[in-house]
């Protein structure tokens, strides 16, 4: 709930979480305390509050009536610039250098709020489950307003925060900067964790100790972008863990400048390295939001806070808490050269095998043979479907799968009759001679309202026509040489017109599966999110090569709400070769879909695959939803689920080098309930023919106390030494991997 003691302390109290702070007596907005959740704040106010009896030189006192006030060294809400606050400031307006924002009021209210703006996504919940306070900040002497809007999700112990600036002078401003997130924490002693990369390793761990100076994750590619996520962990000495994301998918900056005076000073929102944004008068600008969630416990309760209410506050529609299906991609079994022929022989091998879904990929629009043409021109490929997509899709369905299909619609080939018959909605300009990235292709201008307008009325048009299932929402290009008359507010309103685009669909077919991606995870944020059901981690199909990715995802991200394909062995990418059943082992802890050309498998391939589908099936709640840890990741891989009292615990052991005459091993399953019997099993591993006429099946099976597997541990059946032919050895490689089962015994 928001408490408001005195009009001067504002307490967000959820259920187990505290969000403190207060209006000072210069109409500042003091931070008093983010953390565990507190009883008496109004009593403990004095206590808890700096004293600022005295400030160090050389700094600027903030007025005569209060020399020892200094606020580049307070924790405050906001930052403004001219006043003394030399830090990262929550926002600049051009051509004014001095800003002087005070307290005005505040206004509470049930529920969310949103502003006339409503083309940015936004956590919702029911009136009942969130409660909103704005705080209105004055400048009287430029006559400009701010609104900070926090609103707190009690039940999952989250708060979104983003600024509302008013224009209420007689002249148009232009805003240079306007965050979502200013978070100004206590202590010297704070870590970051961010996920960070390159295309194909996106998503990797990192953490870095935050010394005094300035550190920052941003993106400038009109997308979240590979190098840097915009979700990121905070974790101090005391193993408190704050975790805060954007809702937004374009250009976003967060600094972290840690002052010498204990005080981590933390502002996020766009990047505002170009942007610009005139504000008339009598209008509101909105920036996105941010979302905040903190524990106690660390970094895995923190994840798992997080997790938990990204699923129920910006995940919205029918598919957020379905099971997602088990898919079969076209991209890597025929590449562009899908037809009407192979889908309908796939579309039966599929269903033979229990696969629920079939996505065709790129190749099935206009005149698609090669990568250079047809990208705008969203109409059936005749000579490869020759009785069109609604026959196709109608063949589908009547095999019992759901049907999919692949969209790249932000991007227009120059091969393509919606490149000649639209040039003024195409982003480049005649005077260009030579384009740096890509001569062969160009963005689409989602400002414009008929872009938009096209956009949804084409896909509306398919889905509607196939009855379509699952959208595979895609953006393959990045930007270069856009010549636009408002520079500084294109990149803004692009994600708009994306977003508004996204929202439109979503809404009208809400049935409807919706995967978003940009090459992979150029595109995985908490905006995409808000409008789509699964988001692509990696186009990394390499099973080991990935797994620093997914475990990055996991962090922040929900296992249901993120994809990875399973293909073909040896790797397209890494030219690597891994077993079939390692394969489906490393992909099985998130959604994923196969891309295997079901007409050339093998006999012990055919095999396995019934197998992994038929598990999957069976534990799929629990590996889409369940809590998923992550016990080791050096050479040795340890991943395991269990349900909420433990009854059910899925391990995966994964090895990438087989050391030979390495130490006897043991597993230590920390999930377990220490008050329940186990039966202990690996799941069955279809072996290879060459490997069948070697060696025996492995039979490791054990009955046990969760007590007893939590501490002492399991040892496991070697895996190197002794004879080939030895029963009940693991037969493992490079690169191998088992799942292990724990079922509760009931007695």
């Amino acid at each position: 709930m928001v408490e408001i003691n005195d009009g001067r302390l504002i307490h967000l109290r959820g259920a187990a979480t505290s969000y403190v702070f207060r209006v000072t007596e210069t109409g500042h907005l003091e931070h008093v305390y983010y953390g565990k959740r507190l009883s008496h704040v109004a009593e403990s106010e004095k206590a808890m509050v700096e004293k600022n009896l005295t400030r160090a030189l050389p700094s600027i006192s903030f007025d005569n009536n209060h020399p020892t006030i200094d606020l580049n060294n307070m924790s405050l809400e906001a930052s403004f610039e001219g006043k003394g606050d030399f830090r990262e400031p929550l926002i600049r307006i051009r051509g004014k250098k001095t800003l002087d924002f005070r307290y005005a009021g505040e206004r509470a209210y049930p529920g969310i709020r949103r502003y006339k703006k409503a083309h940015l996504p936004v956590a919702v919940a029911e009136e009942t489950a969130a409660e909103t306070i704005e705080v209105i900040l004055e400048d009287k002497r430029e006559n400009i307003s701010i609104i900070l809007s926090y609103t707190l999700f009690k039940d999952w112990d989250t708060i979104s925060r983003k600024t509302i600036i008013r224009n209420d002078s007689d002249e148009d401003i232009e805003i240079s900067k306007c965050a979502s997130l200013q978070l100004d924490l206590y202590g010297s002693s704070w870590s970051l964790l961010s996920l960070n990369g390159a295309y194909l390793r996106e998503l990797r761990e990192q953490r870095k100790k935050l010394e005094e100076g300035k550190y920052t994750l941003s993106s400038s590619s009109m997308c979240t972008g590979f190098e840097n996520n915009s979700t990121y962990a905070l974790i101090n000495e005391n193993n408190e863990c704050i975790i805060s994301g954007l809702l937004y998918s374009s250009d976003f900056s967060t600094t972290f400048e840690q002052s010498p005076y204990s005080k981590l000073h933390i502002i996020s929102g766009i990047n505002d390295s170009s942007f610009s944004w005139t504000l008339k008068k009598g209008e509101e600008f909105e920036s996105p939001e941010a979302l905040l969630c903190y524990s106690e416990n660390g970094l895995v309760e923190a994840g798992r806070r997080f997790k938990s209410a990204i699923g129920k506050v910006v995940m919205r529609g029918l598919w957020k808490e379905r099971l997602r299906p088990v898919t079969l991609s076209t991209r890597d079994i025929m590449g562009l050269d899908v037809t009407e022929a192979k889908i309908e022989e796939l579309s039966k091998a599929a269903k033979a095998l229990g696969i629920e879904a079939i996505v065709i990929d790129d190749g099935w629009f206009g005149v698609r043979r090669e990568k250079a043409t047809s990208l705008g021109d969203w109409y059936v490929n005749s000579m490869k479907f020759p009785s069109g997509l609604k026959m196709v899709a109608d063949n589908i369905h009547r095999t019992g799968l759901l049907f999919g299909l692949y969209f790249d619609i932000e991007t227009v080939s120059r091969i393509s009759n919606l490149y000649k018959e639209k040039e003024s909605w195409i982003l480049k300009s005649g005077n260009t001679k030579s384009y740096s990235s890509n001569e062969d292709d160009f963005l689409l201008d989602f400002t414009k309202e008929d872009v938009q307008e096209w956009a949804i009325d084409t896909l509306s048009l398919i889905i509607e026509t196939t009855k379509l299932d699952y959208l595979r929402y895609e953006k393959t290009r990045l930007p270069s040489e856009i010549y636009v008359d408002v520079p500084g507010e294109f990149s803004l309103r692009y994600m708009m017109g994306i977003y508004n685009v996204l929202n439109t669909i979503s809404r009208k077919f809400p049935n409807m599966i919706i995967e978003t991606s940009f090459s992979g995870a150029g595109r995985f944020d908490l905006g995409m999110l808000s409008y789509s059901s699964l988001m692509r981690i990696t186009e990394n199909t390499d099973p080991i090569s990935r797994l620093g990715s997914i475990e990055g995802a996991r962090l922040f991200f929900p296992a249901s709400a993120s994809l990875v394909t399973l293909s073909s062995s040896p790797d397209a990418i890494t030219r690597k070769d891994t077993d079939i059943e390692t394969r489906f082992n490393a992909s099985s802890f998130t959604a994923f879909e196969y891309s295997i050309d079901l007409m050339h498998l093998s006999i012990h391939e055919h095999l396995a695959v019934k197998n992994q589908i038929e598990f999957y099936k069976q534990y799929r709640q629990l590996l889409q939803f369940g809590d998923v840890v992550t016990e080791e990741n050096g050479n040795r891989r340890i991943w395991s689920v269990s349900n909420p009292d433990g009854s059910i615990i899925i391990m995966l052991y994964l090895i990438k080098e087989l050391i030979p005459n390495e130490g006897k091993e043991r597993i230590f399953v920390r999930q377990a309930n220490e008050m329940f019997k186990y039966r202990i099993y690996s799941r069955t591993h279809i072996q290879s023919d060459d490997d069948e006429m070697r060696y025996p099946a492995e039979i490791e099976c054990y009955e046990a106390w969760g007590d007893a597997i939590k501490w002492a541990g399991i040892a496991l059946s070697e895996k190197t030494g002794g004879t080939p032919e030895q029963e009940d050895m693991r037969k493992l490689k490079d690169n191998s991997s088992r799942l292990y089962i724990f079922r509760k015994i009931d007695e």
